[in-house]
């Protein structure tokens, strides 16, 4: 699924950049496996993981941050939003929060393998929400497989 969606980003010349939270570079180490493989896609990545970082250098609210969890859509999008500034060569800026693992703002709502996902493409910000389960690392494969999976179906929109 990864190297279909690289190839698709290659053949539609998008470059991607990942601003990433919960997935602490993973999102970005799993992209640049394609390199050398047809898919010459991304620019690059930001790790965010902690509250300081998504305000210091991101520029975030802590307002919104407080209002909403750093794990929430409204925090994936702003961070989408940033992440456009910062990565201005990129076509899309993919940005992820959630829950890896316990801790963070988990409720019976947002349980431990939530990830809101979200997705600015210049034009709209597109957003997705996962439930996944397994261990820490079974998740981190299983966002990787769904994300391809959705940005191939937005390439092919």
């Amino acid at each position: 699924m990864l190297k279909t969606c690289c190839e698709l980003l290659e053949e539609k010349e998008i470059k991607i950049a990942f601003i990433e939270s919960a997935s602490s570079g993973y999102l970005t180490s799993q992209f640049s496996i394609c390199k050398g493989e047809g898919a010459e896609t991304l620019l690059g990545g930001l790790v965010c993981y902690d509250v300081g970082v998504k305000v210091s250098v991101l520029g975030l609210s802590q307002d919104l941050i407080n209002s909403y969890t750093a794990e929430s859509m409204p925090v994936t999008v702003a961070l989408a939003q940033a992440g456009k500034k910062m990565f201005q060569d990129a076509d899309w800026v993919i940005a992820c929060t959630g829950l890896l693992k316990p801790g963070g703002s988990a409720t019976p709502e947002k349980p431990e393998g939530t990830f809101f996902i979200a997705i600015d493409d210049g034009v709209q910000v597109h957003q997705f929400h996962y439930y996944l389960k397994g261990t820490p690392q079974q998740r981190l494969n299983k966002l990787v497989a769904v994300l391809a999976h959705d940005m191939i179906n937005l390439l092919n929109q």
